[in-house]
């Protein structure tokens, strides 16, 4: 996301204004800019698409005071209806630099990428190139292959839902909770009581265990080299490193870009595609491995 900067001699000249009025046109000043499409190997006219998956997953909120408002579906889908427009794109290349998010986002995205390279019939590489952890692991199954750098961190399957109970603190300051609910588990994880057995219970079994049930069902589906031996160790929600991962069937490759350029390549029986990829016009200007 790009960071809006104003000149200082503007800020003071606009604080120092007194009671003068001063009219500013800032209509589309905040607005998103659109993205540019950007040329990372320019060889034949077949192209590969570069799609980044970066930072944590989300679904956006509302659009805030400085106009951002995409979260990382918002992002997705943006450029795959220009990529859906480009019928140069012969296969793509998902690159992942992430830590997960939330369960919702992630399963969207991994739907939305399975659908874009079911519906082109375009062959997909997952590239790990520091963190393809938790969601972003997820993300990474909707691809046929994924490669990881050799330095990079992969795995921690399963899913988390945070809490903290400040009952203990309520005490010794002689606050008391007075919540009034409707239904017996209405404040279950309520952070001003301690959560009960049974609630911890209700909690892991209704929704904890099917989210990361579902998260095994697409590992089998992905990636059916995974032996049940390997899922003892790959759904306990550790990390790995890509050397590890790739012993367990976690990862296809251990390796860089251009590992899963010659993946694509091959995959879609391209001769020197070009490499694309679409970013907005603020945005980094570096190559495969630096982030928007």
């Amino acid at each position: 996301m790009h960071k809006l900067r104003f000149p200082a001699a503007l800020i003071l000249a606009l604080c120092l204004s007194g009671c003068a009025f001063v009219s500013l046109d800032l209509g589309g000043l905040f607005t998103e800019q659109p993205f540019e499409k950007r040329i990372l190997e320019d060889k034949g006219p077949d192209e590969i698409l570069v799609l980044e998956l970066t930072g944590p997953i989300s679904i956006s909120n509302a659009r805030d005071k400085f106009g951002s408002s995409q979260g990382t579906l918002e992002r997705l889908e943006d450029i795959l209806e220009l990529a859906e427009k480009d019928a140069s794109i012969k296969g793509v290349i998902l690159k992942i630099d992430s830590p997960g998010g939330t369960v919702t986002a992630s399963d969207l995205v991994y739907r939305r990428i399975r659908q874009y390279k079911a519906k082109h019939k375009l062959p997909v590489v997952a590239c790990i190139t520091q963190l393809g952890t938790s969601g972003a692991y997820m993300a990474a199954l909707a691809a046929d292959k994924i490669v990881a750098l050799p330095t990079s961190c992969i795995g921690n399957v399963g899913v988390i839902m945070p809490g903290v109970s400040v009952a203990g603190l309520m005490d010794k300051l002689g606050i008391k909770n007075q919540t009034i609910t409707t239904g017996k588990y209405k404040d279950t994880g309520n952070p001003l009581r301690d959560m009960t057995d049974d609630e911890r219970k209700l909690m892991a079994d209704s929704f904890l265990k099917d989210a990361y049930l579902d998260f095994l069902d697409k590992i089998r589906q992905s990636r059916p080299e995974i032996t049940e031996e390997d899922f003892k160790i790959v759904g306990d929600g550790r990390v790995f490193n890509a050397r590890y991962a790739k012993h367990l069937h976690v990862i296809d490759e251990v390796g860089y870009y251009e590992t899963a350029r010659e993946m694509v390549t091959q995959m879609a029986n391209l001769t020197n595609p070009s490499v694309i990829l679409y970013r907005r016009t603020a945005e980094a200007k570096g190559g495969f491995y630096s982030n928007p």
